[in-house]
């Protein structure tokens, strides 16, 4: 129910996700948010979900806010409608649309169009609002196969539009350890589609497979199975399983002792940080944003190959789980809870209001 003591935020994003209704809570201490989903069912069906923003964004033309989840397709017409119609517009850069990584066709600026269209979003926006600094401009040195750096300042060539790092929060209470028995030696990843190769490489799902090989005491849980798995051959130390309802994801982080994200990229690591809450020791690439939430409570794999991360996952088989878990834990609650971010992002929101 709209309160009629606020005024609108229009919140556009391309799917709905868990942090999708984490930053519609923080919209909605100042707003009445009404938010439009950007489905692509394909190609063809672009023109038309722009020409139903463009009604909506009429319709609703005395919003005093335009907030947008990833730059895209999804962010041309909302930002140039606020920049025409003087509102303000945010757009939340989360990963994607902030890299290239030609090697697995992955990323915004790999795609001609795509990566136009992105750049003219954010130089038409108010602000940009990453929720990281790997996705401004950063060092790129995890593989040699694609850009030495990363970020839409890096591929986005004269754009002045101010950025502001806000990360991730997450609900602190909603995910810990209660002491549930954990399986011996057992590591997860998540990561979803994985009936796209692309996908299978990117989250570095390869490597999980190709070390697994090298470690037969070790067992593997990999999260993310869709139609599709031909793509896959797995050993039998790992086991790949269908996608996990969000709400019956702690049971899984909590019979884990260890969390992999060896992911090529990683705007953030959102699972990542969540398993850290549930005291999983994590173990993760020198790649976008995971050596910083890991930091010293955790192992970091310096390069894509499979027989490092054997070595790193050896050493991580002989640390004091209980005291990294941990750690891991209090590094996630000191920095990335929900009010953190709420109390940054209502800053900058109150700053650009006109």
């Amino acid at each position: 129910m709209q309160n009629a003591d606020k005024k609108n935020a229009l919140y556009f994003y391309h799917l709905y996700t868990s942090f999708i209704g984490i930053d519609t809570i923080i919209l909605r201490k100042k707003f009445n948010v009404l938010g439009f989903e950007f489905k692509i069912k394909s190609q063809l069906s672009i023109p038309l979900l722009w020409l139903r923003q463009l009604v909506f964004l009429i319709k609703n033309r005395r919003a005093k806010l335009i907030f947008c989840m990833f730059g895209g397709y999804h962010t041309i017409v909302p930002s140039a409608f606020g920049k025409i119609f003087n509102i303000p517009v945010i757009i939340v850069a989360g990963g994607i649309d902030s890299v290239s990584f030609p090697s697995v066709n992955y990323g915004n600026f790999n795609k001609k169009i795509l990566g136009k269209i992105t750049e003219w979003s954010y130089k038409l926006s108010s602000v940009i609002a990453p929720i990281s600094d790997y996705l401004v401009n950063s060092e790129y040195t995890y593989q040699p196969d694609d850009f030495p750096r990363q970020g839409f300042l890096y591929h986005c060539k004269n754009l002045k539009t101010p950025s502001k790092v806000i990360h991730n929060g997450f609900v602190l209470e909603k995910w810990f350890y209660n002491n549930e028995p954990r399986n011996p030696n057992s590591f997860l990843t998540i990561a979803a589609n994985l009936d796209s190769i692309s996908r299978v490489k990117i989250k570095g799902v390869d490597l999980i497979i190709e070390t697994a090989k090298l470690l037969p005491q070790c067992n593997f849980t990999i999260i993310g199975r869709d139609s599709d798995t031909s793509a896959l051959y797995a050993p039998s130390n790992v086991k790949i399983v269908p996608f996990i309802e969000y709400e019956k994801l702690r049971t899984f982080y909590c019979e884990h002792q260890y969390y992999l994200q060896v992911s090529m990229s990683e705007g953030f690591g959102n699972t990542l940080a969540e398993s850290m809450l549930c005291e999983c020791v994590p173990i993760g690439a020198n790649a976008g944003a995971i050596p910083q939430i890991i930091d010293n409570t955790g192992f970091i794999l310096t390069k894509k190959d499979p027989q490092l991360l054997k070595q790193v996952i050896e050493k991580a088989l002989l640390c004091d789980k209980e005291k990294l878990g941990k750690a891991a834990r209090n590094r996630i609650i000191e920095n990335y809870g929900i009010d953190k971010r709420e109390g940054e992002m209502l800053k900058l929101i109150d700053s650009i209001l006109v």
